[in-house]
């Protein structure tokens, strides 16, 4: 049979608009969406056919195929929310499935600002208005000993605004060493040449001296940028200038000098043995103008950017209009605040991402030996489990050279592939995320969270299917 008969065979789009299990789905904003979804499903299989990807079969057949396919996508729609996961990488800041997850005092504080209305801009006391996350402001500065801060909705947003703000009708200056890429291919070149007059790039890859901050300063630099490289280092034969040097080159020629650190550890990690990082107040003791971190990163809060230092710089921030564009929303505002108020109280295991940072090595073993033995006990003599040393990774482009000593349960199913094992348990509620090498899959206790046990190794037992006695 020729293409033009294959395709008489799809059906009409008021065919299967008609149909009840489509018909009945109709509602007055969804008519539209629909009727897309349909005419999507139609020209998709129209394309199959002219390429020869779908064999010959009747005119039902093909329409219950469509009809059947555009069900499935009604439902994927109807099903809706973000599915939840269980992260057995050890991966802790995994930017694929949202960074840190946040505490039970976070979580509270989300809910209470989503349920009704908040003091957001408002001064109860005087009923006038006022700045939005204020209270936000004062704990950043006051932790990180900066005389003022202020909150934008990621790290790059920091960047650009302080940029744009202070380099915008002049340049930044910043080390080719330092240009990196970030997550989902953003490079901080084009974000620099978005924000700034001019770029002025100095040094190389590998060396950059003193005196080419000096030569950028009398080329016209208005701002000077040093980036921690969180997700990568050079090493070998390198130069780069200390970040106190900098300072004073820039107090010395009266330009400012910004550091984007990036990954924002405010509690000082070298206290628990976890070196290569100085802590948020170590840094501006430096005497820096400003430094940007994100907020989602080893800080452990909701998605965000801060810009922290010189109260001057930060109010000229804080007065240009793109800080309007780039300002957190309520809910954001109360977890951070919430997980800030954690800091300052010293309630640390609070924090879920500092707390699995910083995770007891003996505590780890003993909690993957529970996990091995229940999935021992549930599971057939099919599986072979062990428990094995490794290493965690904080994750989210931080202390890439300085992974965590962890505990692993092994995994391994004679004559099966890991690989198809993995995917069973992607696949189901909640998902389940593991590492897989050669024929094994990993269990990293480190990023299991506290009472997800029962679900994991439930999501085990049906992924291994009859090799595991459901109770």
């Amino acid at each position: 049979m020729d293409t033009r008969a294959h395709l008489k065979k799809l059906p009409s789009v008021e065919r299967i608009l008609e149909d009840p299990r489509v018909a009945g789905r109709i509602t007055l904003l969804s008519r539209r969406g629909i009727t897309r979804i349909v005419r999507e499903t139609i020209e998709a299989f129209r394309e199959r056919l002219i390429e020869g990807g779908m064999a010959a079969s009747s005119d039902a057949n093909v329409r219950a195929s469509v009809t059947d396919e555009v069900v499935r996508k009604l439902e994927a729609i109807e099903r809706g929310g973000q599915r939840r996961v269980i992260n057995a990488t050890g991966v802790i800041l995994h930017t694929n499935i949202g960074r840190a997850p946040l505490g039970e005092g976070a979580r509270r504080a989300i809910e209470q600002a989503a349920a009704g209305y908040v003091d957001l801009e408002i001064d109860l006391e005087s009923g006038t208005r006022t700045e939005r996350g204020v209270r936000v402001s004062r704990l950043l500065a006051l932790l990180a000993d900066a005389e003022d801060a202020h909150a934008v909705n990621n790290n790059a947003a920091a960047v650009l605004l302080a940029v744009e703000t202070l380099a915008g009708a002049g340049a930044v200056a910043v080390s080719r060493g330092e240009l990196v890429e970030i997550g989902g291919s953003f490079r901080l070149p084009e974000i620099l040449a978005h924000a700034a007059g001019r770029v002025i790039e100095i040094g190389t890859t590998n060396r950059t001296h003193r005196k080419d901050y000096e030569k950028a300063v009398r080329n016209g630099a208005t701002l000077l940028l040093k980036v921690h490289t969180s997700n990568y280092r050079v090493v070998g034969y390198t130069n780069e200038v200390p970040l106190r040097d900098l300072v004073e080159i820039g107090r010395a020629h009266g330009v400012p000098v910004m550091y984007d650190q990036g990954s924002g550890v405010l509690f000082p990690l070298a206290a628990k043995g976890i070196e290569g990082e100085e802590s948020l107040g170590d840094i501006m003791a430096t005497g820096v103008d400003l430094m940007s971190f994100s907020m989602d990163k080893v800080l452990g809060g909701p998605q965000g950017g801060a810009i922290v230092g010189r109260a001057d710089l930060v109010a000229r921030m804080r007065e240009n209009h793109l800080a309007r564009a780039l300002r957190l929303d309520k809910l954001t505002l109360a977890a951070l605040e919430s997980v800030l108020l954690e800091y300052w109280n010293g309630r640390f295991d609070e924090v879920p991402a500092l707390r699995m940072i910083t995770a007891d090595l003996d505590a780890a073993r003993a909690r993957a030996g529970e996990i091995a033995a229940r999935i021992k006990e549930r599971c057939a003599g099919e599986l072979e489990v062990t428990i094995e040393e490794a290493e965690s990774s904080i994750g989210g482009g931080s202390f890439p050279s300085n992974p965590l000593r962890s505990v692993l349960v092994q995994i391994t199913l004679r004559g099966s592939r890991a690989e198809k094992i993995a995917a069973r348990l992607r696949a189901g509620s909640p998902a389940v995320l593991v590492r897989v090498r050669e024929q094994s899959v990993m269990i990293d206790p480190r990023t299991v969270l506290p009472g997800e046990e029962d679900a994991l190794i439930e999501r085990f037992e049906e992924a291994f299917g009859a090799l595991c006695r459901r109770e």
